[in-house]
């Protein structure tokens, strides 16, 4: 299809685009067993290339019991593309902070600049009890927040690190190799409560909200752009959007696809995942959208999906005109990441890179000089 001009496109504000890879397995229908790809290297593959292809600069490889383990799956991936970089989690209080920061800057290094940190605190007690972790939810962002302060030490410190906190304690750390980026990798945090905002104030250089109506999005990017200025950094943090994407050449065939990904979804399936992630605000604020009327949020926000899975599971359904107009909203109001998803996630990448990233392009420019 021809791609004509959305408007407003503002090319002053610089853009950058991530996708998914669920290392879960992927489907065409959530809740059919018959419309699943189980998780396999080939699909892992399937969808970063994919990804690559269509234009998208970094990867979300996700952390939850059903997914593979995060690193060596990242690794993997990061050893079969050419450019696409790596968001991998790094989840404060299952690993020392000064081994954290060398397989950060060890994978860094080996893939000359291809990885950026997404910050884990953990969304149920029952999950982080299965791991071994016992902390309340603001103890984990204790942990968090003196982690990164640590890391960011043994980065960009010559001398050797001695650290006496409350969780940690090391003497005379030194990790080696250093960083490729610098002065390190760039910190991803998605969070609501908080406790999350102020470490996403104080150490984030995107904070990643999970989606919304952009209303919404303003207030609360308002109030953590406030909390970064205290730490000197209102002008370092960056904001983007975690969405889904369900794009079609025509609008009828995209809300028609976004009603058949939900369908085969059952009452015992959808209660299971009501009580999942019980601790995460993020994760609240996604069951109070799947209540609303139609799970329309908005003319082309749709809140279908965070009823049949956890997580950011709020859409942008649409014609490419459509969903690149709701996706320029965000930007308006100073969201300039955004980290999308789609099913089957290979072929949702290509559809986006074909039909909506060219609306972007200028500031995907900006972006990368």
């Amino acid at each position: 299809m021809s791609v004509s001009p959305v408007s407003p496109v503002s090319p002053s504000s610089p853009v950058r685009f991530g996708w998914f890879v669920p290392t879960a397995g992927d489907t065409t229908a959530i809740g059919d067993p018959a419309a699943d790809d189980p998780p396999s290297m080939e699909m892992f593959e399937r969808v970063a290339r994919a990804a690559e292809q269509a234009g998208f600069e970094y990867a979300l490889v996700p952390v939850q019991t059903a997914c593979y383990e995060a690193w060596i799956s990242c690794a993997m991936m990061a050893a079969r593309t050419e450019r696409l970089k790596m968001l991998v989690a790094a989840r404060p209080g299952f690993m020392a902070p000064t081994l954290t920061a060398k397989m950060i800057s060890t994978f860094d290094q080996l893939t000359q600049g291809r990885i950026y940190i997404n910050l884990i605190a953990g969304g149920g007690a029952a999950e982080m009890a299965a791991d071994g972790c016992f902390l309340d939810h603001d103890e984990r962002y204790e942990v968090m927040d003196e982690t990164v302060t640590l890391m960011k030490r043994v980065w960009t410190e010559t001398a050797p690190v001695t650290h006496q906190g409350k969780h940690f304690r090391v003497e005379n750390a030194m990790v080696r190799p250093a960083p490729c980026q610098t002065p390190h990798p760039p910190f991803f945090l998605g969070g609501m409560s908080d406790a999350a905002r102020e470490v996403s104030a104080k150490h984030a250089d995107v904070h990643l909200f999970w989606g919304d109506t952009p209303d919404r999005i303003a207030l609360d990017l308002a109030d953590i752009r406030e909390r970064a200025a205290k730490y000197g950094r209102a002008d370092k943090l960056g904001f983007g959007m975690r969405l889904q994407i369900i794009v079609r050449e025509r609008e009828e065939d995209a809300w028609a696809a976004a009603d058949r990904l939900i369908a085969s979804a059952g009452d015992k399936h959808k209660r299971m995942i009501a009580d999942l992630w019980e601790q995460s605000e993020c994760n609240s604020r996604m069951k109070q959208l799947g209540q609303c009327d139609d799970l329309r949020i908005a003319p082309h926000l749709w809140s279908g999906i965070t009823t049949v899975r956890p997580g950011a599971g709020v859409a942008v359904v649409g014609n490419p005109v459509q969903v690149a107009d709701t996706l320029q909203q965000f930007v308006d109001i100073g969201c300039t990441d955004f980290c999308l998803s789609g099913y089957p996630h290979d072929e949702a990448a290509r559809q986006f890179g074909r039909w909506v990233m060219p609306y972007f392009r200028k500031q995907m420019a900006n972006a990368a000089e």
